[in-house]
Parts: structure tokens; sequence; C-alpha cells
């Protein structure tokens, strides 16, 4: 088996909720791991968390700071000749450039793959991600050895290395898996986005469309939530109160994790409105909890849900209006898609995700 060296931190985030949760999946399994990361962290306790669950953590001062180059080349290299590391499992391109740094020093004494899992790369803005695609391709060619992409729209948007990536999704928190299924409400409707408020999540679509039913239907007890923060959270509030649903639309600001779990069992389904999702975890994480969703053909999406059957997806405002419509009047599917989602979730449970990344990338073998 090799021996993994994994970047478990990010730029202007330090230690990441979302890579430790891999990064400690990866250590149950068995696989021989190393983690390397910055001295901070996204949230308090992942680094307590790692270091409970005996994982070799590295800390490199300042990793994500986007300066002090060769320092950090020479820190990595000395924990790759130290534990003898085949694979190295970079998240960006600044610990791409650190980790093919770190290979050419080794010359031909060492074996070294370099693995990078695609999260991003400007997809919200047409012209900065084709420039993103371009610059990001030629980087990927030149080298990696694998790359992790999250769903069949980044493959396709890089099947140019179709050669070199795997198709292997993120996984969801191990929290949301604990509990038994919980059938959600159906007296009325209780919606929810959590998302930034930026252009592109559009939560102004949500808004006129929620609205459009509201006035239609005379229903004055259903509710719309958008937790979040952001540059355009004034602008949504006012859009709310604009078209007289503001007693309606509840904006709770940012929340954590555990919050949005909650939110997602009060609700009976779940809306994701963005132009692009490279993955989409509020996609995801109320399919596991067993919650309709409705989406547009973004991210996974159109990989994991099937219209009308498990789910819902929308290219219009208008065909949003008639599924808010359709939903209110038949409780009885949010029931039986809210059943559907649930037996699925296990696609993606962390241990599930672990065991395609180790036949993929760590082992030779399947």
């Amino acid at each position: 088996m090799k021996r993994l060296l994994y970047f478990a931190s990010d730029y202007k985030i330090g230690i990441s909720a979302l890579l430790t949760d891999q990064l400690l999946s990866i250590h149950r399994s068995g696989t021989y791991v190393v983690a390397v990361g910055s001295e901070n962290e996204q949230e308090p306790g992942l680094i307590s968390l790692l270091k409970k669950n005996n994982v070799r953590l590295n800390t490199v001062s300042r990793l994500d700071d986007h300066a002090d180059f060769s320092r950090l080349v020479n820190s990595i290299l000395e924990i790759v000749k130290k534990e003898s590391i085949d694979v190295v499992h970079v998240q960006n391109n600044w610990q791409l450039a650190i980790a093919f740094a770190v290979k050419s020093k080794l010359l031909f004494r060492r074996r070294l793959e370099i693995v990078y899992t695609l999260h991003g790369f400007r997809h919200n803005s047409p012209i900065k991600s084709r420039i993103a695609q371009a610059v990001i391709g030629s980087a990927l060619f030149m080298a990696t050895d694998h790359v992790i992409c999250m769903t069949e729209y980044l493959r396709k948007k890089f099947r140019l290395l179709s050669y070199k990536i795997a198709l292997i999704p993120l996984g969801v928190k191990d929290d949301f898996f604990l509990q038994e299924h919980q059938p959600p409400a159906t007296g009325c409707l209780n919606l929810i986005f959590p998302a930034q408020f930026r252009h592109g999540k559009n939560q102004d679509l949500i808004i006129t469309a929620f609205s459009r039913y509201i006035h239609q239907s005379g229903d004055r007890l259903s509710t719309l939530t958008l937790p979040g923060n952001g540059p355009l959270l004034d602008e949504m509030k006012s859009l709310a109160k604009s078209l007289g649903i503001d007693k309606q639309v509840k904006f709770p600001g940012f929340m954590t994790k555990d919050e949005i779990k909650q939110l997602y069992l009060d609700c009976n389904a779940a809306i994701v409105a963005s132009n692009s999702e490279t993955f989409g975890q509020s996609i995801v994480e109320p399919f596991v909890l067993g919650r309709c969703v409705i989406s547009t053909p973004v991210g996974i999406a159109p990989e994991i849900i099937k219209d009308g059957e498990n789910g819902f997806i929308f290219n219009s405002e208008q065909q949003l209006v008639d599924i808010i419509s359709n939903l209110k009047q038949n409780p009885e599917v949010l029931h039986s898609i809210a059943k559907r989602n649930f037996d699925r979730r296990d696609i993606f449970s962390w241990d599930s995700v672990t065991k395609q990344y180790n036949s993929s990338i760590i082992r030779t073998e399947p």
C-alpha cells in the first residue's frame, strides 16, 4: 500500500472541516496517511480532533499564505523523505506548485505521485472560467498523476485529462448519518437554501418564485429560510419586504453545520438555485437526511436526482413556482421522495467515498 501525504488545509481557511472529515475516513480505512497543514483552523477543535484520533499531523507555519515558497518546499521535502511518502494529495494550485517543486528536487531518487482534487475554477464567470480552465488544465497536465473530479460536470470540463481523472464525490459529515429517518412534516411547506449571498446563487429567483406562489395560493403558513451572509444579504431582505412576504422569509444569518443540519430536518424541501456548482453540499446534505431536493441542473444534481421521482430539476422561475404549488397540493410526494433519498444516502458516507479513493488512488489493485 502506498504512503500518503495529505494537505488538510486551504487558502484563507487553515485546517478545513471538510478535509478533516475526509482525512479521518482515510485514516480509519487503514491507509498510511500523514497530514500537513498550517497552524490555523477553519473552526475550533479540528487540530485537536486529528490528534485525538492519532492522525500524524505536521504543522507547517503559514503554509497557506502564498509566500516564502522555498521554505515551504523544503519543509514538505523533509516530510516526504522522513515518512517515505509515495503519494502527495493537494487541494489547490499553491499546494500543487509546492508538491511539483518537491518532486523535481527528488529527481529520480524517488517515485512521487501527485493527486489534485478539483474544487473549483471560477465557474460562475464565463470569461474567467475559460481562462481558469486553460491555466489549470495546463498545470494539471504537466504536474499531476491523478485528478479527482467530484461530478460529471467537472470531468466534462476537463475531458482532455480524462486519462488522469478519477470520478469520486465528496462525502457528508458523519453526524448526518446518526439518526433514524425523520419523515418531513407536511402541514405546510418549509423550504430552505443555505448559501452565501452573492451573484450566481440566485436567492432573488427563489424569493420571487415563492412570492408568486404565496400570492396565487393565499398560503400564509409556509416559510422560506435563507441562512448565510454575504454582500447581497440586505438586498434580498429588501426584496422580500417589497414583495410583501418578509414575515414568511427568514434570514437567520451565518449558521454552523449543526444548526444547518437541524434546519434541514425541520424543513420538508431544499431548493438550490445556483448558476453553477462544482459539487453542491447544499444538494447532498438534505438528500442524505431524507429530504426532497429541488435544484437547477448543477453540480451533482443531474447525477442523483431523477426529476419527479426523488426530487425536481428546474430551469426557470415559472418551473419553480409550479413545483412548489404541486408539492403543496400533493404532500404525499414529499414523503415518498424523502424515503427514496434516505435509502440511497450511503453513497455519500465518507467510508463509501474512501473505498473509491483507496481503490483509485492508493492501491494498485481494486
